[in-house]
């Protein structure tokens, strides 16, 4: 596990709650494979030497957590905890992604 990598942490937490929620057919799929990809993305990005090249993993990562984020949309998840950890992992996304 990557330490102190908070987006990557949060990322691996939602990860877990995803594989927890009822879902059926392509919908489960496609959420669990976004989730996962968010989690791969931050930890290759994290690897990379130059910033060049952590911002476009970051970015990968910042586009699946979108995707997951539509995905609870079309599910019209309620789950309060689960959506705000959504949310703050893609904030933490977004700095990574366009810092100043």
């Amino acid at each position: 596990m990557i330490k102190g990598f908070l987006a990557y942490e949060l990322a691996i937490q939602l990860n877990r709650k995803i594989v927890q929620i009822e879902l059926k057919g392509s919908m489960r799929d496609q959420i669990e494979r976004a989730s996962q990809s968010v989690v791969l993305n931050l930890a290759e990005g994290s690897a990379k030497p130059t910033k060049r090249d952590k911002i476009r993993f970051y970015a990968i990562a910042f586009g699946s957590i979108r995707e997951i984020q539509a995905g609870f949309d079309l599910i019209q998840l309620k789950d309060a905890q689960i959506l705000d950890l959504a949310d703050h992992i893609a904030a933490c996304l977004y700095k990574l992604t366009y810092p100043k």
